[in-house]
């Protein structure tokens, strides 16, 4: 008999982009961890925070209206529920800030033992990651206040790297025994279920790019090396690039697109359902990593490179990345950062070598189940509820 009770607060993210709570909260139910009390709400699938700042001030006014008033009536909720203090602990999902601004006016004593998902700063998603020159405006610095005042107010800060926890910690001066690195949940299902890269892959390889096309990805510097390749005639005919995913930078790639015979490149620009992820993943030769360079794409182990690894892909991703509290490096080949000439160079070298594609391929999938699957969320989640 499951003796723990976790009441889920706020509004959440939902859809396949946003996969970490709902996974979270299957495994917990799953595994018999606690018993889960749902008294928040899931948010729409095609609602992103950093879409807020291109509508109208009257858009940005009704939007912001309906989460603040959505997570005031979560939180009462949960006080009535959880009344008696920090007794009975609160998961409250991203986007958490909304939900934890408002507990932050709450007295000490009445205010819930509340463990929130801080994976993505709403402050460094919607300024310091999409538009660098925005970063000491009003509307920067006032986000910047409002998502700190949030977070000191949680008990338990969940973020999915050290090197954001140590961020976390420095840009909103956060106590360090106050924010954990865990892996994040994904329903890894579907990607265990298919066969491992293949050592004998069919013509042209097909390299696939999944992603939200902002800075963190390297947009450019992945369309650079296509270019370097693409203009080698000893490559001709030997890749085929695939892109699924929009954002601010789908000007860049509709251009490169056009530019380009279909038999080159192609690109889906509508985000997919998990299950036809999973498909083009499965079609995959090699998978795209993240080519950022410094700042947050430094700092990320991004929802799709578990999706790559669960798949038993080969992965090519910038050498400079951050993992979980106490995960190896991911077999992968790395690259130098931000840097086309290298990336076109590796990819050049697993097309001529299937046989590293293969050892990246198995490797990759046996360090999924031991470092990020769901069993090691489940792992960390106990310890946490523990308090320990």
């Amino acid at each position: 008999m499951i003796a723990q009770t976790l009441i889920v607060a706020g509004l959440r993210t939902s859809g396949s982009g946003y996969p970490n709570a709902e996974q979270t909260l299957k495994l917990l139910r799953a595994h018999e961890v606690v018993r889960i009390r749902d008294l928040g709400r899931e948010l729409p699938p095609h609602l992103h925070l950093w879409t807020l700042r291109h509508l109208s001030p009257l858009k940005q006014l009704r939007a912001l209206a309906g989460l603040g008033l959505g997570n005031l009536r979560s939180l009462l909720r949960v006080l009535w529920a959880a009344r008696g203090g920090e007794s009975v602990p609160v998961y409250v999902p991203y986007p958490s800030v909304f939900f934890m601004w408002l507990a932050s006016w709450l007295p000490r004593g009445i205010r819930p033992y509340c463990i929130v998902d801080a994976y993505i700063s709403v402050w460094d998603s919607m300024f310091r990651d999409r538009d660098r020159s925005s970063g000491g405006s009003v509307a920067s610095r006032w986000i910047k206040r409002f998502e700190a005042r949030a977070l000191r107010a949680a008990s338990m800060v969940l973020v999915d790297t050290e090197a954001n926890r140590l961020s976390m910690i420095d840009d909103f001066g956060l106590q360090p025994r106050q924010v954990r690195s865990l892996p994040l949940a994904i329903d890894e299902a579907p990607f265990l279920a298919m066969p491992s890269g293949a050592e004998d892959s069919h013509e042209p390889l097909r390299v696939l790019f999944v992603g939200t096309l902002i800075p963190l990805h390297g947009v450019p510097t992945i369309l650079s090396a296509i270019q370097l390749l693409l203009n080698d005639e000893r490559h001709a005919g030997r890749f085929h690039f695939r892109f699924i995913g929009d954002g601010q930078l789908g000007p860049a790639l509709s251009e490169f697109i056009a530019e380009h015979d279909a038999a080159q490149a192609s690109w889906v620009r509508q985000w997919q359902s998990l299950e036809t992820l999973a498909a083009e993943i499965a079609e995959a030769d090699i998978c795209l990593g993240v080519f950022g360079g410094e700042g947050k794409a430094a700092r990320v182990l991004p929802f799709k490179l578990y999706m790559y690894l669960a798949a038993g892909r080969a992965i090519v991703s910038q050498g400079k990345m951050s993992l979980p509290h106490a995960v190896p490096a991911p077999p992968l080949l790395a690259v130098e950062t931000a840097d086309a000439s290298d990336l076109a160079r590796a990819l050049a070298s697993l097309a001529e070598d299937s046989s590293r594609r293969y050892s990246l391929a198995r490797q990759a999938r046996g360090y999924f189940t031991e470092h990020l699957a769901g069993a090691r969320v489940v792992c960390a989640w106990r310890s946490i509820l523990q308090r320990e």
